[in-house]
């Protein structure tokens, strides 16, 4: 299975050594985020381009481009066009985007609808895939508000960037395999990221390792593949302890290989 690596998670360097890193930790692709100083999505498809041959030569495939389509202003058919191309020049075939109000506390689904298939359009000459990344308050965070907007959405290149919702209570920890299960089948992308307990409320909060924070990672991964996920795993963030980000990818890789290794055999 195709295991990649999250840029966002080594903005302290270049993409040329984002990539390095990857490759020097056995992973076989990286998702480019359009986050300085990897990307920026001002400067075009020409620098993509070059962005991609360089991630590329290290070794590794360009897995995903991570946009904020949808976010922070990005809301035009413009700017779907651009992310498009810009996925394209970066010869990848998944392009992640979001899913939120266009106003801020809105409830209206049409005008991102409309922006998501824009962004389909655009996509699908180049045979890439618009992945909607999950996300607490948008309209794409519950199963049952996932599955309404990709029915709306209606295009053959559309799909979820499936991962364990963020700010997730405690008490709903246990339920997440069967969550997996549940809403793979509408994913063909699946980021990587662990929590921690927290001292202060119910809600767990970021900063977990995959394989010791509070969710069970064999449990996911192994309830998600029995589903019929086929697509990448991208680990996203890493745990927030004091270990350099070298020795913090390595052993998260480390984990899911095992994990991966046990549920093929097992």
């Amino acid at each position: 299975m195709h295991l990649a690596f999250c840029s966002i998670s080594a903005v302290d360097r270049s993409i040329e050594a984002a990539a390095a890193l990857a490759a020097q930790c056995g992973l076989d692709g990286l998702e480019v985020t359009a986050h300085a100083p990897h990307l920026d999505p001002e400067a075009g498809p020409s620098a993509a381009h070059d962005i991609g041959r360089a991630v590329r030569a290290a070794g590794v495939d360009v897995v995903a481009y991570g946009s904020y389509l949808g976010r922070f202003g990005q809301i035009t058919t413009a700017h779907a066009e651009r992310e498009a191309a810009i996925a394209a020049a970066l010869e990848t075939r998944l392009l992640r985007v979001w899913a939120e109000p266009i106003e801020d506390g809105s409830g209206d689904v049409a005008p991102t609808v409309e922006l998501m298939r824009a962004a389909c359009d655009a996509a699908a000459a180049a045979g890439i895939t618009v992945v909607i990344e999950r996300h607490l308050g948008s309209f794409a965070d519950t199963p049952e508000r996932i599955e309404r907007l990709l029915q709306a959405i209606d295009r053959p290149n559309v799909a979820l960037n499936y991962q364990v919702l963020d700010f997730l209570p405690a008490s709903e920890i246990a339920d997440q395999p069967s969550d997996a299960a549940r809403l793979v089948k509408h994913a063909r992308y699946f980021h990587l990221k662990n929590y921690q307990p927290n001292p202060m409320g119910e809600q767990v909060i970021p900063g977990g390792s995959l394989a010791d924070g509070v969710l069970d990672y064999r449990a996911i991964l192994g309830a998600a593949l029995r589903a019929g996920y086929d697509g990448p795993l991208t680990i996203e963030f890493l745990a927030a302890d004091e270990r350099s980000v070298e020795e913090k990818l390595a052993a998260d890789v480390a984990f899911v290989r095992q994990v991966l290794a046990k549920i093929e055999h097992g």
